[in-house]
């Protein structure tokens, strides 16, 4: 085949489907829609479009080179600002795939890290790592054979024996003299209102701070046995009697002949507030009239005490309230000295004691068996504290 000279009018004899595919001249003017004289005289172009991008029109040349050598196609794009060749987007986009997965494989370990509980191995930190810890687990819990209740805080304060303080041992005992042996405190004749009932009795000291009672003369016509006690509170005759009393004790049965008695009148030591004497019936037979069954009063008689005054180194004297002792004085001697007193709230009794001027040991020596709330020694609210040691 004759060699083909590309010149004006060479379109003539020209092979078709063998044009030549020479590239355009370059139009550097700024009208793109302006077509050259020289252009359109020129060899006929076919266009063709790169693959993978629109609009884009390159030489066979380029294109030859761009797929001959990837490597050697340059990294930026043509003078005439055409997209970099389908090589180098690919070559990127390997790149970022890699970057991809090591973002996603330093996120993994450092979970795994995070979760074991280790750190990351610094540079020349041995390679040997530990076992992590395993947690054992059960398919269903284990109760406990017998769950230990909680302590719980009492609902009223527990009471506890009153001490007197340390210096208390630097301070006199407390005492209240005895009445002599063999004095009588106490003494009178007793009759039943129908007269079937008749003795004489009379309270004796012993010396020890107790007392007994004597029964003479005692005669009886009424089928029961018949008893005496001393009370504060005096009940009427027909009454019962659930309460027996102090001081007291059974006498006998039925007896036309004068019989005695003596017991021990017990552990009171001044009995003098008892005003009372009382005779009952003391039958547990149901076969007796209900005015004379049991408990039933037969006879009441009052009781004229003659306690000599003891000595005592207990002298009370009331000071007016103070801090911790705001209870009220509810009764006086006859000479004006303090009788009895009524706990406040949050009363101690070593305020008490202050505030009456005597001796914690002194106030437990008149109350005996006084009790107290805590270790700072509270007194209960309400309790009646006796404060002459005559009423002991």
């Amino acid at each position: 085949m004759a060699r083909h000279t590309p010149g004006a009018g060479d379109d003539e004899g020209v092979t078709p489907g063998h044009e030549p595919f020479a590239p355009p001249a370059a139009d550097t003017d700024d009208d793109a829609d302006t077509v050259d004289a020289s252009d359109a005289a020129g060899p006929r172009l076919v266009a063709w479009s790169h693959p993978g991008t629109a609009g884009s029109a390159t030489t066979v040349g380029a294109a030859s080179a761009a797929s001959a050598d990837p490597v050697g196609a340059t990294d930026d794009d043509d003078e005439d600002g055409e997209p970099a060749p389908r090589s180098r987007r690919r070559r990127l986009a390997v790149i970022g795939g890699v970057v991809a997965a090591a973002a996603l494989v330093a996120v993994a370990v450092s979970a795994v890290l995070f979760t074991n509980g280790s750190a990351p191995l610094a540079a020349g930190a041995p390679t040997g790592s530990a076992s992590p810890t395993t947690i054992a687990r059960t398919s269903t819990p284990t109760p406990s054979a017998s769950p230990s209740p909680m302590p719980t805080a009492p609902a009223t304060p527990s009471p506890r024996a009153a001490t007197p303080p340390p210096e208390d041992a630097a301070v006199p005992a407390p005492f209240i003299t005895p009445v002599p042996a063999g004095t009588v405190v106490a003494e009178s004749d007793v009759a039943s209102p129908k007269g079937s009932i008749h003795f004489h009795y009379r309270v004796v000291a012993t010396g020890d701070g107790t007392y007994t009672t004597d029964v003479t003369d005692f005669t009886s016509s009424l089928p029961v046995p018949v008893g005496v006690s001393f009370y504060q509170v005096a009940p009427s005759v027909g009454d019962g009697i659930t309460f027996g009393g102090d001081g007291g004790s059974e006498i006998g049965g039925p007896t036309a002949t004068p019989a005695s008695a003596s017991w021990s009148f017990g552990a009171v030591t001044q009995p003098s507030y008892l005003s009372t004497l009382v005779v009952h019936s003391t039958s547990t037979s149901p076969d007796v009239p209900v005015e004379i069954s049991a408990g039933k009063v037969l006879a009441v008689a009052p009781v004229a005490w003659s306690v000599p005054p003891r000595g005592t180194n207990i002298a009370p004297v009331d000071s007016g309230a103070v801090a911790f002792a705001t209870g009220a004085l509810e009764a006086t001697t006859a000479s004006g000295s303090p009788k009895r007193y009524t706990v406040a709230p949050d009363d101690l009794i070593d305020a008490v004691a202050r505030r009456f001027g005597i001796s914690v040991s002194a106030l437990l020596y008149m109350n005996q068996g006084l009790q107290v709330i805590d270790d700072a020694q509270h007194l209960f609210a309400g309790t009646t504290l006796v404060l002459d040691p005559d009423s002991v």
